[in-house]
């Protein structure tokens, strides 16, 4: 029995003596390579799903009606010529709220309806909303040929109207004119005669009797540089060259408005009734 308890204590012994295993220890480039191993996962995800996203967002089809704003729209642009550029701007759209294209032939279709003088920009305000930037035409006189009236901006630019004889809206007419139409709307109708019928419109445009003249008459332009005025009872005001174009012997355009205002003032007609009013000398001429 003793010998069996000493030979129990003995093995006990070499079992408490025996060298104890020690946990295995993970690496420590082990975590740093997981989280790398993550990241890549990540990228690659992004690298695939984003270009995906993006895709689909650009062919997605845009909300209907797209609304067209034309910045700073004129009261007196007809209600046609307005429609006929919204649906053309909405025409050249396409359906991505992305496309850049899209836009820039927008802008085309503005620049090239005439009644812009310039087009700075087509941009979207939103998905459903393009707003047309520019500088609008101001329409100044009828140019009057065989086809009828011909709408022109101040720099002489032709607009998108024309109407027959006669029935055209109460603007300055310009009668007489040589050089031919412009074929294209938006184009300037060139010459001298209009340049100088365009500069009498503008000198004519702030004064109070206005209203009383008709037209302004280039017919001799190309005899003598000379031009005349019609007044709204027919009667022919002898003007002379165009202003800042006079010879030594005729008065500067500022005395010729004069005369016409004091004519105006005191009876209340630019052509005091007369049939003809010459203003080029010094003395005015009635008859």
């Amino acid at each position: 029995m003793v010998d069996e308890t000493v030979r129990m204590a003995k093995s006990s012994k070499s079992a408490s003596d025996a060298p104890r295993t020690s946990p295995k220890q993970l690496p420590k480039w082990l975590p740093t390579a997981a989280w790398s191993v993550c990241l890549g996962g990540v990228a690659i995800a992004l690298a695939v799903a984003v270009p995906r996203l993006l895709n689909s967002t650009a062919n997605a089809t845009l909300p209907a009606p797209i609304r067209v704003v034309l910045s700073g729209q004129p009261t007196w642009l007809p209600k046609d010529e307005r429609a006929a550029i919204e649906r053309g701007i909405i025409k050249s759209l396409a359906s991505s709220p992305f496309d850049r294209d899209g836009l820039i032939a927008a802008q085309d279709v503005a620049t090239r309806c005439g009644w812009y003088s310039d087009v700075q920009q087509v941009h979207r305000a939103n998905v459903d909303e393009v707003i047309v930037e520019g500088s609008w035409a101001i329409p100044c006189a009828l140019v009057c040929d065989a086809d009828g009236e011909h709408l022109v901006d101040t720099r002489g630019r032709l607009l998108p109207r024309t109407y027959p004889t006669g029935r055209g809206p109460k603007l300055l007419r310009i009668n007489g004119v040589t050089m031919p139409r412009p074929t294209t709307i938006g184009a300037q109708w060139t010459g001298d005669e209009i340049a100088a019928a365009l500069t009498m419109a503008t000198l004519f445009s702030e004064c109070a009797w206005r209203s009383q003249i008709a037209a302004i008459d280039v017919s001799s332009w190309t005899n003598d540089g000379t031009v005349n005025v019609l007044s709204d009872k027919n009667c022919k005001i002898i003007w002379g060259r165009a202003p800042g174009k006079e010879t030594a012997s005729e008065v500067p355009a500022t005395q010729k408005l004069a005369v016409l205002q004091m004519a105006f003032t005191q009876s209340g007609r630019v052509d005091t009734g007369a049939a003809v009013l010459d203003l080029r000398g010094d003395l005015t001429c009635a008859r």
